[in-house]
């Protein structure tokens, strides 16, 4: 679906509800970015923005040495950045001007989380200017930024959701793509934002992360 990985100067929006693995692609997405380059990975610096607390040291360490990597080389690579008030977050790009190597990675784990608590205009306007600088430096510098974002019921319509943020990350984002589960082990990927071929492919969930169904 996404022609063989990740692009440079791209950013992309994964969302879906709780349990489909969001948090596990981040992880996956940077072990496979720190790791180093003699054992099939980029070798490069990823910067992980936590603004939910769900960062896990030991799960990126067991997908690592699921997948034979060296997890410890792996964990020196990334730099974890935990905001906990919108504008801790919206400062997250200062960060990389902090930071002795530039990192090739910024994912930010639940970008509307911090936003969304206060459902006001004001933070609807932030997190539109939040993601238009996202766009900007992921082009200007180069990088790949990796966002995630739950899914809320819209309301008076029964068992449909949409994701957090609505149209402000239709806008915010130039690849989006929804995950959701299908039945006991089984999930799907659909891409949304550019209709991509093949339009859905199947995964599941095991110890070396999202693995082809």
């Amino acid at each position: 679906m996404l022609l063989g990985g990740l692009q440079i100067g791209a950013v992309y929006d994964f969302f879906g509800a709780s349990g489909v693995g969001k948090t596990q692609l981040c992880l996956q997405i940077t072990t496979l970015t720190s790791a180093p380059r003699e054992q099939g990975g980029l070798g490069c610096v990823v910067l992980y923005v936590d603004p939910t607390g769900s960062f896990r040291p030991e799960r990126l360490k067991e997908i690592a040495e699921e997948r034979s990597l060296d997890a410890e080389k792996v964990l020196s690579q990334v730099y974890l950045y935990e905001p906990r008030v919108v504008e801790e977050q919206i400062a997250v790009l200062n960060q990389i001007k902090k930071m002795s190597k530039k990192p090739m990675l910024i994912v930010i784990d639940g970008v509307t989380d911090l936003f969304l608590s206060d459902d006001s205009m004001a933070t609807r306007a932030l997190l539109g200017n939040h993601l238009h600088s996202l766009c900007l430096t992921a082009l200007k510098e180069g990088i790949t930024i990796l966002l995630t974002n739950p899914v809320r019921e819209r309301l008076g319509v029964k068992e449909e959701t949409v994701e957090a943020g609505g149209n402000i990350m239709a806008q915010g984002a130039h690849f989006r793509v929804k995950l959701s589960k299908k039945m006991s082990g089984l999930f799907s990927a659909e891409a949304i934002q550019p209709p991509l071929r093949p339009r859905e492919v199947y995964y599941k969930i095991t110890r070396a992360g999202l693995v082809d169904a």
